[in-house]
């Protein structure tokens, strides 16, 4: 199933990563609140496997693929960045593989 930027309400990415963080990463162990700009890595809260998984559940849930070099610690930090990144991959339309000019 596809989905598009418009089918995606104001406030569903930044809800849903803030379900995820708190069922699988924070376990009820602690009482944090995440905020849309809270640092999820540089904090501490997400670790590097944290990251793999969070990105997971973003491309199952959104229906969008990430790029090995978008998997990085400056767009996966904190919910507003992680809500752009996922509002751009689901306006930009599938082109298929194209190779990394440099």
């Amino acid at each position: 199933m596809e989905i598009n930027s418009g089918d995606v309400n104001p406030g569903d990415i930044k809800q849903a990563v803030r379900q995820f963080i708190a069922e699988n990463v924070l376990l009820g162990l602690h009482q944090t609140t995440i905020d849309d700009a809270t640092p999820l890595v540089t904090g501490g809260l997400i670790d590097s496997i944290g990251m793999i998984g969070l990105v997971a559940f973003l491309e199952n849930r959104f229906a969008v693929e990430f790029m090995p070099r978008e998997i990085d610690v400056h767009s996966l930090d904190n919910l507003d960045r992680i809500e752009k990144l996922i509002r751009k991959k689901l306006a930009a339309p599938e082109t298929g593989f194209q190779p990394e000019v440099r």
